[in-house]
């Protein structure tokens, strides 16, 4: 039977699935994090990584970003600052791509794995993957936005490099969300889909 609709607009819907993972996330935040710590963790020691094709291959197109800016990026000036923010930037746009087909791509990578059985649940460690590569990108964002703080203060080139890391925070929001329903269990993330309760869809991208 399908759930009556509750929330009407865009606005509301987006509002009411941004209240739900915020107290689904206050509930469980220590099991979320400690989850997230190991998934990078095992990241990190290429020792997990999840059985997607499409998450292999953006997991792969991260690790070479990575290796590639570690060596480059350095925060002693302002000028350092601003180019670890850009750079990364570029870096993230280059990994997601197309923001919205991007989450898309992530969240059927996770729906070809949810079983048929009910009470079960997908492959979760596609989710959670994710996140963690795009926390790599705000770290070093973050990095170069709190250079240009201790630098200069709330400036400009402060602002921008806030928007960059705020897009980043949104987008990974966008996955912990469709993570949030899925440990929920999988009839609530394909109810949530099909009202289209997700902050993917309701996101401006």
């Amino acid at each position: 039977m399908v759930r009556p609709t509750i929330h009407k607009t865009a606005e509301a819907k987006l509002r009411a699935a941004q209240e739900k993972r915020q107290r689904y996330y206050q509930k469980h935040r220590d099991a979320i994090l400690a989850k997230r710590r190991q998934s990078h963790k095992e990241k990190k020691n290429c020792q997990t990584i999840p059985n997607s094709d499409y998450v292999q291959s953006h997991l792969h197109d991260e690790r070479n970003l990575n290796d590639e800016s570690e060596d480059e990026e350095s925060v002693g000036t302002l000028h350092d600052c601003i180019a670890v923010v850009k750079h990364t930037k570029d870096n993230f746009m280059q990994h997601v791509k197309v923001p919205r087909e991007f989450i898309e791509g992530i969240l059927g990578a996770y729906t070809k794995t949810m079983p048929d059985a009910p009470g079960e649940y997908g492959d979760t460690t596609i989710l959670e993957q994710a996140i963690s590569c795009l926390e790599d990108f705000l770290d070093r964002a973050s990095r170069g936005q709190d250079g240009i703080l201790q630098l200069c203060g709330i400036s400009d080139g402060w602002r921008i490099a806030d928007g960059v890391c705020r897009f980043m925070r949104d987008m990974m929001g966008m996955i912990e969300d469709i993570l949030c329903h899925a440990l929920s269990g999988d009839s609530d993330l394909a109810a949530a889909y099909m009202e289209e309760e997700l902050l993917y869809q309701n996101y401006k991208f």
